[in-house]
């Protein structure tokens, strides 16, 4: 099971050096998300980069179809193939802040043209286990390497056609892990307007224990506060070396 870390965009180059030093050696690999929010900021992929370079990480980075074309989605999955980025997650984002949306590729059309072109970059896209099992059933269908899974309350949401996926495709499945300290979970689900579980540091063991098996890596957020994203990443590490040390007993 990896771990992945959510790594907010910055333009600045001290806090985005800052954070990829705190949290060195934690994550398998960084992910970046695209202007948050539909608000800019650096782009994912310079940012991906940057961090997944100082923290030793693979690098993925989120791209927003929802601001460009055709021609600038070619330009960006080059950027990342160039970069070495691991892969990129393709999604309609956030209405923009600035301008109008260009809305001009689905997220289906985005990846058959990225495929046709022969980019050496895994293709990510965003898995919502609130949907209906067909619609979900037709997402995993598609030519997508892994996905983000969201609004994940139990684990009996990964069975059935995502489990079928794995199996018959090799999709990896990668859900969403809400971080946050006691005093700010109450913000953070408000601010996710209750479409997300939130949990504490201390809850990933066992959040982690009870998704073995059903998925491919947790990916880590905790959007608002850089020190406890850290506390959380030490507590999945440790976590997954009790896992491993836990199958190999077992093994014995």
């Amino acid at each position: 099971m990896e771990i992945w870390a959510e790594v907010s965009p910055s333009k600045n180059p001290a806090k985005v050096a800052a954070v990829a030093r705190s949290i060195r050696g934690l994550p398998d690999v960084v992910n970046v998300p695209e202007a948050p929010l539909g608000k800019p900021s650096a782009h994912a992929i310079a940012v991906s980069y940057l961090v997944a370079r100082e923290a030793v990480a693979h690098g993925v980075a989120n791209i927003r179809l929802l601001d460009i074309n055709a021609n600038a989605l070619l330009s960006l999955v080059g950027a990342a193939q160039l970069l070495g980025l691991r892969g990129v997650v393709l999604l309609q984002g956030d209405p923009p802040k600035y301008g109008r949306s260009v809305a001009e590729l689905s997220t289906e059309a985005a990846v058959k043209l990225v495929k046709s072109k022969g980019l050496r970059v895994e293709l990510g896209a965003i898995l919502s286990l609130a949907k209906p099992v067909e619609e979900q059933a037709k997402r995993l269908a598609q030519p997508i390497d892994f996905f983000l899974a969201t609004r994940l309350w139990s684990p009996r949401q990964l069975g059935g056609v995502v489990q079928e996926a794995r199996r018959r495709w090799g999709k990896r499945i990668i859900p969403y892990i809400v971080i946050a300290e006691a005093d700010n979970r109450k913000l953070l689900y408000e601010t996710l307007r209750g479409h997300q579980p939130v949990y504490e540091p201390e809850d990933l063991p066992r959040v982690m224990k009870e998704l073995v098996g059903l998925v491919d890596g947790v990916l880590v957020s905790s959007p608002l506060s850089e020190k406890t994203l850290r506390e959380a990443l030490k507590a999945a590490k440790e976590a997954k070396e009790e896992l491993v040390i836990g199958k190999q007993a077992a093994m014995d």
